[in-house]
């Protein structure tokens, strides 16, 4: 028997925990696609995700979650949530401006930023090409701001970058409070984090919402697009992959974190029509190129550990 062909084949249960992973990403590279679906203001899209999902977490907390305390809140999780409120209303704010593919592509940046928070405020010591990163991140930022195409008439390319830039910066401070919190409890359940996590996303959410007068529903099929956000990206997409990507190898995760960007801009072009020329794929690569060396080359202990969803759902 030739020695690349195994002995026998790995046990069924080992391939089902190997697939989440790949789906979940496959299930969260369609967020912006819904978003750009459902083509509502950018605050009203933000909250009704968040409201639309948490029904639905709320039944798989009551039949899933662990018993104790903190079965129905996580605080730290909940802190974390208000912090990613902020980074989906930038993160929606992005993509109408610059499109579901590009502005998937942003919030990535989450790696190296975390990397960085793990430095200045833990004391971890990446490997040298964490720093090698950080050049090839900042050049393809620059390529896709001086060449890319807004998909909203007369918007600004530049705006949707900062945007999704400020997306990347708050979610990344949103996975800090999330892994300190998993670090201090006592492993609450997955379906408990999420709940807490979106609800304190909902509340950050909705005064944004209120005070722009888009609090309420969306109507149809923009609330059909929004719930399939909510449910298909939000819920399932995440639990499947937080349940199971800390349990590949790194190379693995570090393909795992390229898929769902990747396939967004793919989506983007083919089911929206978005701009995608040579010079913004190039632009999408290499921001992806420093972000998948910058998650390699970071230290593991607290903060960069694959725990966590590797981007925004």
């Amino acid at each position: 028997m030739p020695a690349s062909l195994p002995h026998e084949l790995p046990p069924a249960g080992s391939l089902r925990v190997a697939s989440r992973p790949w789906l979940g990403a496959v299930m969260i590279s369609f967020s912006a696609v819904w978003v750009r679906l459902a083509d509502v203001e950018p605050a009203r899209s933000a909250l009704l995700r968040g409201v639309y999902a948490l029904p639905v977490l709320a039944v798989l907390v009551a039949t899933r979650g662990r018993g104790g305390r903190e079965r129905w809140l996580v605080p730290g999780a909940f802190l974390a949530g208000l912090l990613m409120g902020i980074d989906i209303i930038t993160w929606h704010e992005s993509i109408a401006i610059i499109g579901a593919g590009l502005g998937t592509v942003l919030p990535n940046l989450q790696v190296v930023f975390v990397g960085i928070a793990g430095v200045l405020l833990f004391r971890e010591r990446p490997k040298a090409t964490f720093w090698v990163a950080l050049p090839i991140v900042l050049a393809g930022i620059w390529l896709l701001s001086a060449v890319g195409e807004p998909v909203a008439e007369g918007a600004s390319v530049l705006l949707g970058v900062t945007f999704g830039i400020a997306a990347a910066v708050t979610y990344a401070a949103c996975l800090v409070v999330l892994r300190l919190t998993r670090v201090r409890t006592s492993g609450p359940a997955a379906v408990t984090i999420l709940w807490s996590l979106t609800l304190g996303a909902t509340v950050a959410m909705a005064p944004v919402a209120v005070a722009e007068g888009v609090a309420g529903p969306a109507g149809w099929p923009e609330d059909g697009w929004l719930a399939a956000l909510a449910v298909g990206s939000q819920v399932v997409g995440w639990l499947l992959l937080t349940s199971s990507i800390h349990q590949l190898p790194a190379a693995a995760t570090s393909v795992a974190l390229l898929l769902q960007p990747v396939l967004a801009l793919v989506w983007g072009a083919l089911l929206l029509a978005e701009p995608l020329g040579a010079s913004q794929i190039g632009g999408a690569l290499i921001v992806l190129l420093g972000v998948v060396l910058a998650h390699r080359a970071a230290s593991r202990p607290l903060v960069t550990a694959v725990d966590d969803p590797v981007a925004p759902a």
